[in-house]
């Protein structure tokens, strides 16, 4: 089938991850901050229950946390530019989908929405699934109203391409801005 939608991890791909330091720094807690990062993602912990959390498990005081770990993400504005090129095509949809927990996407969705960028967002915290399950793809191809078999799926996370691609998605894994265009061309045409 001819491709009519393209969705986008969020970490990874569009924003630049804080998180992934503080695995490399404190990797003997980093089987815990990964349960904590699930539990986020799937909506059981709120934000501040995140934070504290990781403050409990590392020992790091709240500031530390916030400074040196959390407030580090940036945007990728050539993955941005993406989205843009694909959408002026008139072409294809665009999806968010990502693993976050509730209040994570506060300061980023507003300056995407006011970009017109997604025609569809799904968080996991907001139902409760998380990628790589395959009812979170399934799920974004019926809110972007195609088949799944009509999506293209870019994401940073090789597991989640293999889910994705079990749907019948096609899957990009994302290892640099070029590369993903590069796949991206191969695939559909880009303005």
């Amino acid at each position: 089938m001819a491709v009519k939608a393209v969705i986008f991890d969020c970490f990874g791909v569009l924003i630049t991850i804080g998180r992934d330091l503080l695995h490399q720094t404190y990797p003997q807690f980093s089987d815990q901050l990964t349960e904590l990062e699930r539990k986020s993602d799937s909506g059981l912990v709120s934000r501040s229950e995140f934070y504290n959390s990781v403050v409990a498990i590392t020992g790091i005081s709240m500031d530390d946390a916030m400074n040196k770990y959390y407030s580090v993400e940036n945007y990728n504005q050539s993955s941005i530019d993406l989205i843009k090129q694909v959408k002026a095509t008139g072409r294809y949809k665009i999806g968010l989908l990502s693993n976050i927990g509730h209040g994570w996407l506060d300061d980023f969705l507003p300056i995407m929405n006011s970009m017109n960028l997604f025609d569809a967002v799904i968080l996991s915290s907001d139902i409760g699934i998380t990628k790589p399950d395959p009812k979170i793809f399934e799920l974004m191809a019926e809110k972007l109203g195609v088949n799944t078999d009509e999506c293209i799926m870019i994401d940073d996370t090789p597991v989640n391409i293999a889910s994705a691609i079990n749907t019948g998605m096609q899957g990009i894994i994302f290892d640099s801005i070029d590369q993903a265009k590069t796949d991206l061309g191969k695939l559909i045409e880009i303005a």
